[in-house]
Parts: C-alpha cells; sequence; structure tokens
C-alpha cells in the first residue's frame, strides 16, 4: 500500500515547472517593458519634452524641446512663467504657473497646451539647487557673454567675463538670477535659452556608455519626471544625434497688460500667432527641405506702405516669432500703398513665397539688384490690405 505521506514527486515537479516559467515570464516582461521615446522615435514622430527649472516650487525657467528624430532637427520654445491665459478650473484670468504644481505638474501642462496647441510628451523638472549638482556632474556648461556681467545685490556679487564662459553650477544658479539695469525681457530669455541649450549641448558632447551609466545613477534621481530610466536613456541617446548647429530658438510675442493688479503677459492675437508658430516650426522640424543651410537665413526688410503708425514694427515681431531675421524696418517711399507687396532682392523665389504664405499675400515680384543691399533678402511693403496680420 503506498505511504500518503511520501510526497508525489511529479506534484512537485509540476510546481518547480510552474515557478520557472513565472520567473521567466516576469524577466520576459520587464526585459520588453515598452520603451515609450524609442517607440516615438521608430514611427518619426515629433517629440516634445517640457523642461522645467524651479525654485521655492515654482517655475524659473519653462522651455519647450522640440525633436524630430528622422531630420534630427530641434527647437527650444520659451514660455514666460507669466504669460497670462483664461484658467477655467480658477474661473479667473492669472499666470500659467498659477496651476503649477511641484509634486504633479499635470494641470500645468495642459494649460501649456491649451497656450501653444500641443501637450508635451514627456516632462523634466529640475529643482534650482540640484541644477547646480546637474552642472557640475557636467563639468560646467559654455555660454557666450557679449558684455561682462557685473552685479551686486545685499546678498549677492555676481561677476562674469565677457566672450565664452563656462559656468561651473553656482555660477550657473547665478546666471538665472541677476536682472541688469535696463535689461529688456528678450535678454532675459535669451539667458534661459542659452543655458538650457548649453546642458543640452554637453549632455551631446559627453555622451557614451559609461556618462549615461553614471548618469541614470547619480542625477536622474534627482528631477521629477515622466520619463522612466528606459525611456530616458533613448531620450539621451537621441540627444547625441541632434543636429546642434540647427537648433531653432523662438519665444512668445506678445505685450503686458494689468489685470486684477497683476502685470501679465499676452501673447498677440490671443494666441493664434503663438499657435500658429508652433505648428508652423513642427512642420519646419519634420521638412528636409525647408531646413538645408542655404534657406537657414532669411533677412527681411518690413517697410510701412501706409499711415498707421507702428504696423512694421508690429508686423516685424510676427516674422521674427517664425524665425526670420529683421534686418531693417522703416517707412515705405509712401503712405498711400493699396496693397501689400513681397520683393524678391536674393533670387529665392521659394524664399519668397514662403514669406508670403505667412501673411497670405498674393503679390510677389522679383527684383534682384546686383548692387544691392546683402543684408535684406526680401522686402515686405505693407499695403491697406494688410489687417496686421494677414492680406485681406
Amino acid at each position: 500500500m503506498k505511504d500518503r505521506r511520501t510526497p508525489d514527486l511529479s506534484l512537485l515537479l509540476l510546481i518547480l515547472v510552474f515557478l520557472i516559467l513565472s520567473g521567466l515570464a516576469v524577466y520576459v516582461l520587464l526585459t520588453m517593458k515598452i520603451d515609450d521615446y524609442k517607440e516615438m522615435v521608430n514611427e518619426h514622430k515629433m517629440i516634445t519634452t517640457l523642461i522645467v527649472i524651479e525654485d521655492d516650487e515654482k517655475p524659473l525657467v519653462t522651455e519647450f524641446y522640440f525633436y524630430h528624430p528622422e531630420t534630427r532637427k530641434g527647437a527650444l520654445l520659451n514660455i514666460p512663467e507669466d504669460t497670462g491665459a483664461i484658467i477655467r478650473s480658477l474661473n479667473r484670468v492669472d499666470r500659467v504657473d498659477a496651476l503649477y504644481n511641484t509634486e504633479d505638474p499635470t494641470y500645468y501642462l495642459q494649460q501649456l497646451g491649451v497656450l501653444t496647441g500641443i501637450v508635451p510628451d514627456f516632462y523634466i523638472q529640475i529643482k534650482k539647487d540640484d541644477l547646480v549638482k546637474l552642472v557640475d556632474f557636467l563639468e560646467g556648461v559654455e555660454i557666450f557673454l557679449p558684455n561682462p556681467v557685473v552685479f551686486e545685490s545685499e546678498t549677492q556679487q555676481i561677476l562674469l567675463p565677457s566672450g565664452s564662459v563656462t559656468l561651473d553650477g553656482d555660477k550657473a544658479s547665478d546666471y538665472l538670477s541677476y536682472t541688469l539695469e535696463g535689461e529688456s525681457v528678450d535678454d532675459g530669455i535669451k539667458r534661459e535659452h542659452d543655458l538650457v541649450f548649453g546642458i543640452l549641448r554637453k549632455m551631446h558632447q559627453m555622451h557614451e556608455s559609461r556618462f549615461v551609466s553614471t548618469f541614470l545613477e547619480h542625477i536622474f534621481p534627482l528631477v521629477n519626471t515622466n520619463f522612466d530610466t528606459k525611456s530616458f536613456e533613448s531620450f539621451m541617446h537621441e540627444l547625441s544625434l541632434l543636429e546642434l548647429d540647427r537648433v531653432v530658438f523662438q519665444q512668445v510675442l506678445g505685450t503686458r497688460r494689468m489685470v486684477d493688479s497683476q502685470l501679465l503677459y499676452f501673447p498677440h492675437y490671443d494666441g493664434n500667432l503663438l499657435r500658429e508658430t508652433v505648428k508652423q516650426m513642427q512642420d519646419s522640424l519634420a521638412d528636409f527641405d525647408v531646413l538645408r543651410d542655404e534657406q537657414l537665413v532669411v533677412s527681411l526688410e518690413i517697410q510701412n506702405g501706409t499711415a498707421r503708425n507702428g504696423l512694421a514694427g508690429r508686423t516685424a515681431q510676427i516674422f521674427k516669432s517664425y524665425g526670420y531675421e529683421i534686418a531693417s524696418i522703416k517707412n515705405a517711399d509712401s503712405n498711400r500703398y493699396e496693397n501689400t507687396v513681397i520683393l524678391d532682392k536674393k533670387g529665392d523665389p521659394a524664399a519668397a513665397q514662403r514669406v508670403a504664405n505667412l501673411i497670405k499675400c498674393q503679390r510677389i515680384h522679383t527684383d534682384v539688384d546686383q548692387n544691392r543691399d546683402e543684408t535684406v533678402d526680401i522686402i515686405v511693403i505693407l499695403g491697406k490690405d494688410f489687417d496686421g496680420r494677414y492680406v485681406k
């Protein structure tokens, strides 16, 4: 008679097989975990990452980083933290950073999506104190200062020479914190652009397997992000492929006005210009032809052919938001132009057509002069049919 206390070897074998298969399944799931960033790369999708440097639980720098994996082109779009918007969840007009939460930036991202027309795929938040550690880990970041910086207050003294300067962590933190007398908003935005780009450029230059593994071990835990380690590793890999010399820098164009005792920055044309700019920028980054070397820089001269004061200056801001270089702004030879005209001075009809398309102008003429001003490629003469945004 069989002893019932004797273990059933077939049952033990079955349990062992089950445990082995379960362990194998867990291993396969872990190793085959979806890399969201890599998936978007493989699908040749535009990838948007929001980079936020924060101080006292409020954003100090907010930058969209756009990257197209097929063309390997990128762009940075700076968003002022005091940008005004109708915030429906608060039922009032307020700064966009009124929605910022250092632990969960979801609502902030959603509001930026309303503002720009695109919600970032990924986000990276880093505190100002941890920015110091990041920059020191990168052995400093290089920026260019056209003039020396001499800033003194009761709490700090900042002295930076002109020219190419390598900032360590503390100096990088200082670089974001001062405001010089007479400094324009554009100057402050340029500093933010330069520092964020300097960090991305240094990560691009230092990329190798040892650097990535050390970065993931020591720096990655300091940031709040929706990247997991696998997708962030893919982010760093693609960053090493970015064409640094073709990165486009954009900013929000608008005006400041008081609302409920707050001075807020409102984008032009109720934000429509910004959303158009973002869409056009994405299309350009995805288009190989638009980004050929000879098409990268097109300089414009904007002439006011009407009696409306300031029309040329305001229109120049529109073209500037699309990345065009503004060579000059002036009055035309008459203020009685009925129709808006685009003059191609360089002999590049495709570039002239792109300029015309932005304001829906139908009148384009080629007028190449061998003795022309080499700083001007295209002249835009604004007529009475231009409403400040489009030709009617």
